[in-house]
């Protein structure tokens, strides 16, 4: 009897399969992969409608846009516009800038007319307006000389506004200050009161839009009482665009 060979016992040789991507092409892919990641990353992380800066100043295209610095959403100092201010009928805007950074703009509007002591101011801050609402009436509370009412969200000039009001007597300040003056003391300073109705409105970036109506005068009475100084603040919140 015939012998049988060994790829008729079912030992025939298999062929190799190689792999369609040999390790260093596998390597190679990895390495694209990961490059195009860092640079989506970067384009994503930079490409969120943050303003130019040039020179250390934010460079904008109008002389009227809300900006705030979202840096404690971003990392580092990132500026956003939130929006647009308008003019309140009735009073004469000037642009400033907020003592704690130039590059954010800080809005005063005074009265056309003669009529009283009485100024509206509208910035930006870092927040949301509930949050920054609640911080602002804690620090103006702790500073002694005021007295704040509770925080009330409603419509106010079509938007949604988180806002309050408080008095002020500069006079306990400026007597504490030198050293004659506790709670209920009179010092020689002469007297100033003040009345104001603070609003906070809800932007992007987790950002808000501050408004502040301020009535000074020598006595309380003769300040804005809080329906008038509403008014006022109804009249700003008209005024300010918040951007989507």
């Amino acid at each position: 009897m015939a012998k049988k060979s060994a790829a008729s016992k079912g030992y025939r040789k298999q062929a190799t399969k190689k792999p369609y991507l040999s390790k260093r092409d596998i390597t190679i892919v990895c390495i694209i992969v990961a490059l195009v990641a860092v640079g989506a990353f970067f384009l994503f992380r930079y490409d969120d409608g943050a303003l130019k800066v040039q020179d250390g100043a934010v460079v904008t295209e109008g002389d009227n846009w809300l900006i705030a610095n979202g840096s404690n959403v971003q990392g580092g100092t990132r500026y956003y516009k939130l929006g647009e201010i308008g003019e309140i009928d009735g009073y004469a805007r000037e642009k400033g800038a907020l003592s704690t950074d130039a590059n954010i703009p800080e809005y005063s509007f005074t009265p056309a007319s003669e009529g009283g002591d009485i100024t509206v101011t509208v910035t930006c801050g870092h927040g949301s307006a509930e949050a920054m609402a609640k911080y602002a009436r804690a620090t103006v509370e702790s500073l002694g000389i005021s007295t704040a009412g509770d925080i009330q969200a409603g419509q106010l000039g079509g938007q949604d506004v988180q806002y309050y009001s408080y008095a002020t007597d500069y006079t306990r300040q400026e007597a504490a200050g030198e050293g004659e003056a506790k709670d209920g003391a009179e010092g020689d300073a002469a007297s100033r009161y003040s009345r104001s109705m603070a609003g906070y409105i809800d932007a992007s970036h987790d950002c808000c839009v501050i408004l502040n109506v301020v009535s000074s005068g020598d006595t309380d009475d003769d300040c804005l009482p809080d329906e008038a100084l509403a008014e006022i603040l109804e009249k700003a919140v008209g005024a300010v665009k918040v951007e989507g």
